[in-house]
């Protein structure tokens, strides 16, 4: 043994020989950071050389069942007094440990509040099983109706919810329990009465003060009704008051509710009441509201205790970080599974996506959590005490600088008040934005329009004011009918306010547009169809950038406006401050697809088909918005939209396989060692296949499988045939992307160009598909294969589609009747097809339109693939044409007429959709691409 003394008069301590160095370093800095480790290790000189032997001091502990060797036995007959006495020696065994190491700078904050945590997770189970235990002695064990034994759920809030425990901190707790019944025998009584005796001895144990202490403070004023509420409560009372009662404060707490025994009953409720109570499946920003009421409510009891020093209530504190993050839980939490953790240090890092937070500012707020939290424990640490606030007394300054690494009292409060600082302008910026007021002034018959009985020409002069001009008159006889309107009809009272809250910074903002009177009629009809949520008012309130964003895309076209209106859960695109920016790409909406399904966590496959929906909807959206700002060119734009459609058939195609592989097993062929799996693909044809998809197009699909040879079957213990199975996958994969879920259907989807028609089989082997067209496909089956390509699947059978549709495409087409069965075609279209009334042209199907040139591009493609292979690569038809003319078969400047008519016809039609029209124009336009086209096909096609 080695002494050393501590410093207190007539102290030593009695250290272990091979006590490692470290301790012996790290002793001096424990001892000046911590009276309460010094007096512990003074009062107990067997602790420390416990914890030295055991090797304890300087590992972390590795599990719960190595932290539970030191708790106190349930077995055998502990009295109260000595298991509360167990409780009290083994809180201070593991506080002394964790402390020491904390100060020894041996381990980061993560650990310090990660092992605090399990301490208390491990003490508040083991006081709760030996309450349990004594009373079911008494009483017998609790029971449903139905006889279904009934724990006691005991849920942690607060930090201690979210693994985050401070050394000194009480613990919030909630006490429930699943149903009502009773315990059987003689002396039974009430669920209700047993869990609240339970509730007793657990809350005794762990918090009457005795000579040794106290384990915790425990604060269960989170529980229904506060302290006026019952003790503990069952299930379904739980639920019925949060469905009653529940308010906004209480669900910033319960993000923090996490199970500390009877783990799998609480599942069933969190599912059923809690989940539902704290995360809407919409934007939330009426939380911002709320938030900024239980501010207001803390900074009067700050400035009333004097508390500004404070580093958990005051200015740029911790409680400030807490409801930056729990805020943005509350408003994306119901979209984002992954932020629904109690844990600040798992969400935090979740708000860096560009919608919510700049990754700037989660960098800061994170170091500043870090700095604040080392701090709060710093000053617990001193002497075990529950404080946030700063020393006064300049030697315990200058202990707690020491402490957190700074050479003096000064340095360590200059880095806190830049910490504090920043907080405070973030929860500023994010919290206060919405209450500010911004640009021009108005006069009250804005503030109070929904209200008022102000008449027509005097609202018209306030709107001329703002910039409507001599569209005031109309503009303000719109928003008198919106005053009366039904919308107005259907709001309660919280959303009349929103609505009345935002209606003047909106007609600010629509004022200074160039066309202030169309933006007006687009945005009334954005606010009647999000109306039945008025937390989007809340978000276009307390996001200026959002409503500048919604202004500025509603001047562009009808098309982004019906889109919001379609689709409200869109507005959340408007946070992103790259929006207007940044270019969507196949890599960008890959991982945003992923990121999606990865936050989903969704097991019900019309919620998946939803996040499917809601997948497609921000990406076309994002599309259409650098579409109508001209930073993507047309072909790009199909582009992005195939990307779109092959990302989600392909994710289609994935959950179809789990959901009929799960009932019928995996398709296998093929006997004894040859056996094998069974691939399926799916071909686009059409557009798709030609990656000219427009916003509404629809998707030619056809499905192949490659399994041949023997025992065709699946290899599920009641297999079935494998064209059974592929029948019902295609079916599945159909009804999926087809499906109307609660945000709409993906797509439409035609299957008739599979081989035969509406008479041929849904799923066809690749060799009975290479049959087909070899043998007995018609010339126009042909000119759509040319246009056909693997677009999801397994990719060796994919790879193997291609070889084939190149072997057909240049060694099967029927050349000898190629040009008048093409040319017939044509015709038959332009009678039957054409859509123009006389004055018109028909951009697709009339002469010289884009009809011609595919049918050109076609049969050019199919006419010359036997000599040049390499002119039925491509599946669009651009790079047809431009195949023929780099082989010199088709002269270079006849297809750069082709191929200017063809982008200039689609651009066209491409922007008549997004107003709405149909892809038809005067017949005075596009003179000279119709004469071009024509003589081509004359010169082509005329004998």
């Amino acid at each position: 043994m080695v002494t050393w003394a501590t410093g207190s008069p007539g102290t030593e301590l009695q250290l272990p020989t091979e006590t490692p160095s470290l301790v012996r370093e790290a002793l001096p800095r424990v001892f000046a950071a911590s009276d309460f480790v010094a007096y512990a290790c003074e009062r107990y000189p067997q602790l420390l050389p416990e914890l030295i032997r055991s090797g304890e001091l300087l590992n972390p502990r590795a599990s719960d069942a190595e932290l539970l060797r030191h708790a106190p036995p349930l077995s055998g007959e502990l009295s109260e007094s000595d298991f509360a006495a167990g409780l009290r020696h083994w809180r201070r065994r593991e506080m002394v440990r964790i402390a020491w190491r904390d100060l020894a700078g041996w381990s980061p904050l993560s650990e310090t509040l990660s092992e605090l945590s399990a301490f208390a997770d491990q003490a508040i189970a083991r006081a709760a099983a030996y309450a349990e235990r004594t009373l079911r002695a008494r009483y017998g064990a609790p029971c449903s109706v139905r006889g279904e034994p009934q724990p006691l759920v005991v849920i942690g809030m607060g930090k201690l919810g979210g693994r985050e425990l401070n050394f000194s901190s009480d613990i919030d707790l909630v006490l429930l329990f699943p149903e009502a019944g009773e315990t059987p025998g003689p002396r039974g009584t009430a669920n209700e009465e047993f869990f609240t005796r339970t509730g007793q001895l657990l809350i005794r144990l762990l918090e009457a003060p005795t000579v040794e202490g106290r384990v915790f403070r425990v604060d269960l004023r989170l529980r229904p009704f506060g302290d006026s509420g019952p003790l503990v409560a069952s299930f379904s009372s739980f639920e019925d008051y949060l469905l009653r009662h529940g308010r906004d404060w209480e669900r910033y707490a319960w993000i923090k509710a996490r199970p500390i025994t009877a783990c799998e009953r609480y599942a069933e409720l969190f599912r059923s009441a809690v989940r539902p109570f704290v995360y809407r499946r919409y934007l939330d920003y009426g939380v911002f509201q709320s938030l900024r009421e239980m501010k207001a409510l803390i900074e009067r009891e700050v400035a009333r205790r004097e508390l500004q020093s404070d580093v958990k209530l005051g200015p740029g504190g911790i409680r400030e970080i807490e409801f930056i993050v729990q805020a943005l839980q509350l408003i994306r939490g119901g979209q984002r599974r992954a932020l629904q953790t109690p844990a600040l240090l798992e969400a935090l890092p979740l708000l860096d996506d560009g919608r919510l937070l700049p990754a700037q500012t989660v960098r800061e707020l994170a170091a500043a959590y870090a700095f604040l939290r080392r701090l709060e424990n710093r000053l617990q640490m001193l002497a075990d005490e529950q404080t946030h606030r700063l020393p006064q007394a300049e030697g315990t300054r200058a202990r707690v600088a020491a402490a957190m690494g700074y050479p003096s009292w000064a340095e360590l409060s200059a880095a806190l008040e830049a910490h504090r600082t920043r907080v405070g302008a973030h929860f500023k910026a994010l919290v206060a934005a919405g209450a500010a007021s911004e640009g021009p002034s108005h006069t009250p018959e804005l503030e109070t329009l929904l209200s008022s009985t102000t008449e027509a020409a005097t609202l018209g002069e306030e709107l001329g004011r703002l910039g409507f001009a001599k569209d005031a008159p109309e503009a303000a006889r719109l928003l008198l009918e919106l005053r009366g309107s039904a919308l107005l009809r259907r709001l309660d009272e919280p959303g009349r306010r929103r609505l009345q809250a935002l209606l003047p910074a909106l007609l600010v903002s629509i004022g200074a547009a160039s066309e202030p009177l169309a933006v007006l009629k687009r945005v009334l009809s954005i606010l009647e169809a999000i109306g039945s949520r008025s937390v989007y008012f809340a978000l276009l309130t307390e996001r200026p950038a959002a409503r500048a964003r919604l202004v500025e895309l509603c001047g562009q076209a009808d098309f982004l406006a019906s889109q919001i209106a379609a689709y409200p859960l869109l507005l959340d695109e408007l946070l992103d401050e790259q929006l207007l920016a940044q270019l969507p790409d196949r890599s960008s909406l890959e991982a945003e697809l992923r990121a999606i399904l990865d936050h989903s966590h969704e097991e019900d496959a019309e919620r998946q088909v939803e996040e499917l929906r809601h997948f497609q909807q921000t990406a076309m959206f994002r599309i259409a918005i650098a579409d109508l700002g001209g930073r993507l060119p047309l072909m790009q734009v199909s582009d992005r939209l195939t990307d779109v459609a092959e990302l989600i058939l392909e994710r289609a195609l994935a959950l179809a396989w789990e959901q009929i592989g799960a009932q019928f097993g995996s398709p296998c062929c093929g006997a004894g060692a040859e056996r094998r799996p069974v691939r399926i693909c799916a071909v686009g044809y059409g557009k798709l296949g030609g990656m000219e998809l427009g916003y509404s197009s629809d998707l030619d699909l056809v499905f192949l499988h490659d399994s041949q040879g023997e025992c065709q079957e699946t290899d599920a213990p009641r297999p079935i045939d494998n064209q059974l199975f592929f029948v019902r996958l295609a079916q599945r994969i159909m009804h999926l992307l087809t499906m109307h879920s609660a945000a709409g259907r993906l797509y439409e989807v035609d299957v008739r160009l599979r081989p035969s028609g509406k008479g041929g089989m849904l799923v066809t082997s690749l060799a009975a598909f290479a049959e087909y067209q070899r043998r007995e496909a018609w010339t126009w089956e042909h000119q759509a294969l040319l246009h056909a390509r693997a677009v999801a699947g397994a990719p060796l059978l994919r790879a193997a589609f291609e070889r084939e549709r190149l072997e057909v495409l240049c060694h099967h087409v029927r050349r000898d009747r190629l040009r008048q069965e093409v040319r017939d075609m044509r015709a038959r279209m332009r009678r039957e097809l054409s859509e123009a009334r006389p004055g018109q042209f028909d951009i697709k199907q009339d002469a010289g339109g884009v009809a011609d040139i595919e049918f050109l591009a076609q049969y050019w493609a199919l006419r010359w693939a036997g000599e040049h292979p390499p002119v039925v690569s491509f599946s669009d038809t651009i790079r047809q044409l431009e195949s023929v003319a780099s082989a010199a078969l088709v002269p270079q400047e006849s297809v750069d007429r082709l191929t200017g008519a063809y982008r200039r016809y689609r651009e066209c039609s491409h922007h008549l959709a997004l107003r709405g029209r149909a892809a038809i124009v005067s017949d005075r336009q596009f003179l000279e691409e119709r004469a071009a086209v024509t003589a081509l096909w004359s010169a082509a096609f005329d004998d």
